[in-house]
């Protein structure tokens, strides 16, 4: 599903990755381990597309990221480290907001619910993001994720700063998106891989 190989990126003379290549089969949760500012981030938003390589070539669904970026990003769900909220909106608007700007086809109000069981925020649907909690601002950045229904999830640091039990909630969630989608989970905490992921993979300083 996914195939990175020979993977560098430099800025200026620093070496943020160092000749990476993995793969990740349709159906995996592959965890990325690895401390903070080892490369995990750099290597998840070159795979979106976000950020360009210096060199090495990376496939997702048999499509390259560079020469055709529009077709990665139609697989792709992705959770930044950050999620990327509008904390005046409600959960409502801003999902709707979401699936306007991704040009999803499904059935609008049906996809939504769906996705708002899933990720169990159904109940704080018409609330302000502003006023969640933590683990519920994760939530919705989970459910945008998912809109449209991507084959493949890219989660970044999705626990941090979580407490307990909404760290064990969220686990269950990945573990059971991971029955419908590619997912890719990156983390410095190692208990967290092993709890969810069926392979792991460590980076450290740009290297595998």
């Amino acid at each position: 599903m996914i195939e990175v190989k020979n993977l560098t990126k430099r800025y200026g003379s620093n070496i943020a990755l160092d000749n990476i290549s993995f793969s990740v089969e349709e159906g995996n949760i592959l965890g990325f381990l690895g401390p903070n500012g080892a490369g995990k981030t750099t290597t998840m938003n070159i795979i979106t597309g976000y950020l360009s390589a210096s060199e090495g070539v990376v496939t997702v669904g048999g499509y390259n990221t560079l020469d055709n970026p529009n077709e990665v990003k139609k697989l792709i769900g992705y959770l930044p480290e950050l999620p990327p909220l509008y904390m005046d909106m409600t959960v409502k608007e801003y999902l709707s907001f979401m699936y306007d700007l991704k040009k999803t086809t499904l059935p609008k109000d049906k996809h939504l619910d769906e996705i708002c069981r899933l990720t169990k925020i159904d109940n704080v649907y018409n609330r302000l993001i502003a006023n969640l909690s933590k683990g519920y601002k994760q939530r919705v950045g989970i459910a945008q994720a998912l809109i449209g229904n991507p084959p493949v999830l890219i989660l970044d640091e999705p626990t941090v700063g979580l407490d307990p039990k909404q760290i064990i909630e969220i686990r269950n969630l990945i573990k059971s998106l991971g029955r419908n989608h590619t997912v890719i989970l990156s983390s410095h905490i190692l208990p967290e891989v092993q709890a969810v992921c069926e392979r792991v993979i460590v980076i450290n300083r740009g290297k595998l």
